[in-house]
């Protein structure tokens, strides 16, 4: 097309070759185990500290806003027939949705952060960074410092929950649910305080009802310790599960909350059953799905740090292609 756009061309060419030389001299070599560098990605550089932490946190607030609502609009749905038949006016409805929303949190923080782990990782995993951070010296170890410090974090937020705000909500709530009634303090609006003094109250006795109140009573003191422990216990099961897949997508992260919300309350209902019936200790019944979700979680993470066999038995690690 002409002598001007030859010497375009050529220009072109010329400066390729002269980038790509700078570009050899300046990137990691490739390691050992042939995973590529984060140099050789410069346009997905691995995040940061405080933007792994910014993305955390907002991935955790819109799971727990998303899960809270869900709940709440269940709740809403199966008191709705009683408080109407009973000529409750919108306002009595609305009070009684926003007294449950404290007991509802107690439940949904911890899913929201398991939710808020895995749906991060995953999308570290889905460009490839989350194998990249696995070679790195102290990549997993800085990211793992992140997810506890968060965790962390966010179950001191629940044990305020469960601790001080849930009772005072659920001794409103049954007030609104029953006015008129004559109520009986239940362990569930009680404080720690209120729970061990009535326990002392009771008394040593060998009577059954007696060790039936006193193991209600320590269930709810463990409950209260229990779930905003299931935080840090989440989380840790969710960053589990990412390395174990780190190319699920957003189909493991729904899939593996799923099972994960069904066995955790399956196992904790079951537990608080047989602890009422006083087959296990209150301590065994409250926190034994947090031992088991653990113990899940690090038997994956010793699994995937083996890796798969050889047919000579020893672990090998993929190698990218």
């Amino acid at each position: 097309r002409g002598w001007l756009y030859g010497a375009l061309a050529g220009a072109a060419g010329v400066w390729d070759v002269i980038a790509r030389a700078i570009y050899e001299q300046v990137r990691p070599a490739r390691t050992a185990i042939g995973v590529s560098s984060p140099m050789e990605h410069p346009h997905m550089p691995l995040p940061t500290t405080r933007q792994f932490l910014r993305r955390l946190a907002a991935s955790f607030v819109m799971a727990f806003v998303a899960l809270t609502s869900l709940l709440l609009l269940t709740f809403a749905i199966r008191q709705l027939a009683p408080l109407s038949a009973r000529g409750a006016l919108a306002g009595t409805i609305a009070n009684a949705v926003l007294l449950a929303v404290p007991f509802t949190a107690a439940m949904t923080i911890p899913m929201a952060m398991f939710v808020a782990v895995l749906y991060e990782f995953t999308r570290l995993g889905a460009d490839g960074r989350l194998v990249v951070t696995r070679h790195m010296g102290g990549g997993v170890r800085r990211l793992l410092v992140c997810v506890l410090a968060a965790s962390l974090a966010v179950a001191a937020l629940a044990l305020v929950v469960t601790a001080e705000i849930v009772p005072r909500a659920n001794e409103q709530l049954t007030l609104v649910l029953r006015p008129g009634a004559t109520h009986t303090r239940s362990d569930r609006a009680m404080t720690i305080g209120e729970l061990r003094e009535a326990a002392r109250d009771v008394g040593p006795s060998t009577q059954r009802d007696d060790l039936v109140r006193v193991a209600n009573y320590e269930l709810e003191i463990h409950k209260k310790f229990a779930l905003p422990a299931a935080c840090v216990v989440l989380a840790l099961a969710a960053m589990a599960i990412a390395l174990c897949f780190p190319r699920g997508g957003r189909w493991l992260v729904f899939a593996a909350s799923l099972v994960m919300f069904s066995a955790y309350y399956v196992v904790l209902v079951a537990g608080e059953g047989m602890a009422d019936r006083l087959v296990l200790s209150p301590f065994a019944g409250m926190w034994g799905a947090n031992g088991l979700v653990l113990t899940i979680a690090l038997i994956a993470v010793a699994w995937r740090r083996r890796g798969p066999l050889t047919p000579s038995g020893r672990g090998t690690v993929a190698i990218r292609g």
